[in-house]
């Protein structure tokens, strides 16, 4: 019964009450050049907007707004009363910008004034999402978009797919927040930053340890923690790995007090600042693959789980023939393959940026915001 309620109120609010308000604020006629930014996920503006946030701000014709819905980081309550107060400020809008699907969004009837872009948090395609995904979808959590920006024509019709759009609204002219991957002077000054931050010499390598989470997005949890002792006994004198757990899971592993120099949690940090600063990463079936494959550096693919995560969520490509890297199910292989890295590796890796990445090119911010305020 109590499940039969829960169901009845969330219907009430996403096809009754949301949906009348926004018709009520939509009363009023669009605001000219007003920008809206919806950060589904998270109380903040994450890297996915802050490029594009910036260039707008520097516009002083256009009025900029973000709501921070956070329905991975807020209280259900607090959820509903962020999306509450967003209804106001989208109803006005001009041009909004999402980075995520949302049943909120989804529920409402846009009008046709409005110009809802879709700048999606991954690049590139590699675990199934959205109407594509292992888990069909039954409910609507896509909008129909103005357009959606993507990393490259290969993954055009994934993403049409996924999120039920014409493929020709899904445009392969970059993602905004891959620009910072070519530019040399921020990428030196985060390498610098973090080295400082944590103590971290000079004549030492850094290796990023960035796993996906495990279970769905409400619920995230952490994939296992390396075996830090294993991995100190082969590369303790020279690497320190620096630990980033996924923003979604709300508690990270215990790190190693043994070996707290070595391994070190660093899940508080940028994403990009760190894929910058690491000299190799190590993950699992993350996306973070797209944007560091930019950088041209080592990748190494720890896939202890990948019976099960595979039956969980599914790929759109051979998981053995995509990754741009070795695959290793346990810690001393993977030490072994860390100590080999080879020009053969590196190849692989430039390849895979052709093929997934080509329109990302440090210009992808400009292309987004041109193509959106071109006259039609």
């Amino acid at each position: 019964m109590k499940k039969i309620l829960k169901n009845i109120g969330k219907s009430l609010l996403f096809h009754g009450l949301f949906p009348m308000l926004y018709r009520w604020h939509a009363r009023k006629p669009v605001v000219n050049n007003s920008v809206l930014f919806i950060e589904v996920r998270y109380g903040e503006i994450t890297d996915n907007f802050t490029l594009l946030y910036e260039e707008f701000c520097k516009r002083e014709d256009f009025t900029v707004e973000a709501a921070l819905l956070g329905n991975s980081v807020f209280s259900y309550k607090e959820y509903i009363k962020a999306c509450l107060h967003m209804l106001k400020g989208l109803a006005p809008a001009e041009y909004v910008f999402v980075d995520e699907s949302s049943n909120v969004l989804a529920a409402l009837p846009i009008r046709k004034e409005t110009k809802l872009v879709q700048v999606w948090h991954g690049c590139g395609a590699f675990k199934r999402f959205g109407y594509g995904g292992a888990n069909k979808l039954t409910e609507k959590y896509y909008n129909d978009y103005y357009f959606t920006a993507v990393s490259s024509p290969e993954v055009v019709d994934i993403y049409a797919e996924s999120m039920g759009q014409n493929r020709d609204k899904v445009l392969p002219i970059g993602v905004s927040r891959t620009d910072v991957f070519f530019n040399q002077e921020y990428i030196k000054q985060c390498n610098k930053e973090i080295r400082d931050r944590y103590n971290i010499d000079r004549d030492k390598r850094i290796i990023l340890y960035a796993p996906t989470f495990r279970g769905n997005v409400q619920e995230a949890r952490s994939p296992r923690l390396l075996d830090t002792g294993k991995l100190y006994d082969g590369l303790g004198g020279r690497y320190v790995i620096l630990y980033k757990g996924h923003p979604a899971v709300k508690e990270s592993p215990k790190v190693d007090e043994e070996h707290k120099d070595f391994l070190i949690d660093a899940s508080e940090e940028k994403i990009a600042a760190l894929m910058c600063s690491a000299d190799c990463c190590i993950t699992d079936y993350s996306s973070l693959i797209f944007e560091y494959a930019l950088l041209g550096r080592p990748m190494y693919f720890y896939a202890y789980d990948y019976k099960e995560y595979v039956t969980e969520r599914g790929f759109y490509y051979g998981y053995d023939e995509f990754v741009p890297g070795d695959i290793y199910y346990n810690e001393e292989e993977l030490v072994k393959g860390i100590l080999r890295t080879d020009d053969k590796a590196v190849s692989r890796i430039d390849a895979f940026r052709e093929r997934y990445m080509s329109a990302c090119d440090g210009d992808s911010t400009r292309r987004i915001i041109d193509r959106l305020l071109a006259v039609q």
